[in-house]
């Protein structure tokens, strides 16, 4: 009977558990962008062709976003008012880039990436924003980040600085 009593009570243990776990692989870290202008934008991350190969600190816009289409894809187009996840890591940011503290961002118009060749935009620098985000600065923003910068990323790393 005692043990009958056991296995019920880890039965029970268990299967009251067995809905608040979560698979690590169904788990994303998602990285979301707010649209507070009045303009489509389009995010990219700087790097040499994944999220983990960084070229922070050379702020040079890099030659891997070349292959965006022409008209930009809807699925890439952050519209006015709108939050999106621009970005998801299948484990936690800080291990993901593990020795990378600089995660750098820019923001660009819809509008100028329809209307002039890459080069030109890569040449003339014609983004809206760029973010140069820690890791740190980016747990305070819980993840989620606005454009044009709101008064919490007043002292952060970015180009127009805050109020420019």
């Amino acid at each position: 009977m005692r043990r009958y009593l056991i296995f019920i009570g880890i039965a029970v243990m268990c299967l009251s558990t067995a809905g608040e776990c979560r698979k690590a692989m169904d788990y994303k870290y998602p990285l979301w962008l707010t649209n507070s202008s009045e303009q489509e934008i389009m995010i990219y991350i700087n790097n040499n062709g994944t999220v983990l190969d960084p070229i922070y600190p050379d702020t040079t816009i890099t030659k891997s976003i070349k292959h965006i289409s022409k008209p930009i894809p809807q699925d890439f187009i952050i519209r006015p008012g709108e939050k999106e996840i621009f970005v998801e890591s299948s484990g936690p940011w800080e291990e993901k880039r593990r020795g990378i503290d600089t995660l750098s961002l820019v923001i660009f118009s819809v509008d100028t990436l329809e209307k002039y060749p890459w080069e030109i935009i890569r040449e003339d620098y014609m983004i809206l924003q760029r973010y140069d985000l820690s890791m740190s600065d980016l747990r305070k923003l819980d993840y989620s980040i606005a454009y044009p910068p709101t008064e919490a990323m007043r002292n952060m790393k970015m180009w127009p600085r805050y109020g420019e």
